[in-house]
């Protein structure tokens, strides 16, 4: 992909340029698309966005592991200067279930924990397609599972509230767990993919490779990240199946503007309407999937964002 091969869309914002610019820069038309390419890519590309960022936080930051039934699971947790005890976050980042990791939404992660003055705890689920579903699931739901059960020795109070956030495939696995898991308060959900089926106007509308999600991707992502003859109706993994949604806690839905998983976010906002459920649709106009680990190149998008989450937090009570 170059710059130069399409007509970019007007309703870019500058940031998503730099974000444009920046990505086809990385880019090397000579790597196949691998998992491992993959992941040094998405590395890069998070080192390079947010050079400037990394290593401001002012708080303490600790790296713990939580002992599964199945596997060592590091944790990174995120304590602020002048930390409120009455919240704990705990964070699952995106990527496909099959790149990303806690070093590449360090930035994003530290800044909520500061504007939130609350504790945040970034997950290291193992990734597919060496663990394919259900395994990263799982890993999702039993640490959050032991958080909850031990958020005292986390830093929180005891009557401390728990949340789960995530964006993309992090936000479809945070939704998953609340269907899971009980006792979590609330949710924060950035540009989740909530359906398999990709059957929204969105999907449709985005399909150029200007918006670096192409349906070659979805495609490969799906084939990676889960075995072959995987349910698409399998509710932990597509909500919308889900049919006791009253049962899940107050939602906080965050949108980018041009995602071909956009409209997924505006069907599940619906369906918790329906539902009874407590929640909030943020647009974030103008931006691509992928901006919320970049705040050094969208540092508008993401204070937005970060906006709309600290007032959802301070709702929760």
């Amino acid at each position: 992909v170059t710059l130069d091969s399409f007509a970019m869309d007007p309703r870019f914002t500058d940031e998503a340029k730099v974000f444009a610019q920046l990505f086809t820069s990385l880019q090397s038309s000579s790597n196949a698309l691998t998992p491992e390419s993959l992941r040094t890519f998405f590395e890069d590309l998070c080192a390079k966005a947010n050079e400037k960022l990394i290593g401001t936080f002012n708080g303490n930051l600790q790296e713990k592991h939580v002992m599964t039934n199945s596997a060592d699971i590091p944790i990174n947790v995120y304590t602020p200067t002048n930390v409120n005890k009455d919240k704990l976050v705990v964070y699952f980042h995106g990527g496909a279930w099959i790149y990303g990791s806690r070093r590449t939404h360090q930035t994003i992660v530290n800044l909520l924990a500061d504007a939130t003055k609350s504790i945040w705890i970034s997950v290291e689920y193992r990734l597919a397609p060496e663990y394919k579903y259900p395994i990263w699931y799982n890993d999702a739901c039993d640490v959050t599972q032991y958080i909850i059960e031990n958020k005292e020795s986390f830093g929180v109070d005891r009557t401390a509230k728990v949340g789960v956030a995530g964006d993309s495939a992090g936000a479809m696995i945070s939704t998953s767990v609340c269907q899971t898991v009980k006792d979590i308060d609330f949710q924060i959900l950035v540009y989740g993919w909530y359906d398999f089926t990709c059957a929204t106007p969105s999907f449709k509308e985005f399909t150029n490779q200007q918006y670096f999600v192409k349906p070659e991707l979805v495609d490969w992502t799906i084939k990676n990240a889960f075995n072959d003859g995987f349910n698409i109706n399998d509710s932990r993994i597509s909500v919308f199946r889900n049919t006791s949604l009253e049962k899940l806690p107050p939602t906080l839905l965050i949108v980018a503007e041009l995602d071909p998983i956009r409209d997924d976010s505006y069907t599940y906002k619906e369906l918790l309407d329906k539902a009874g459920v407590k929640n909030k649709l943020v647009l974030i106009k103008g931006v691509l999937h992928r901006f919320f680990p970049l705040p050094g190149v969208y540092p508008k998008a993401c204070a937005q964002a970060i906006d709309a989450i600290r007032e959802f937090m301070s709702s929760i009570s």
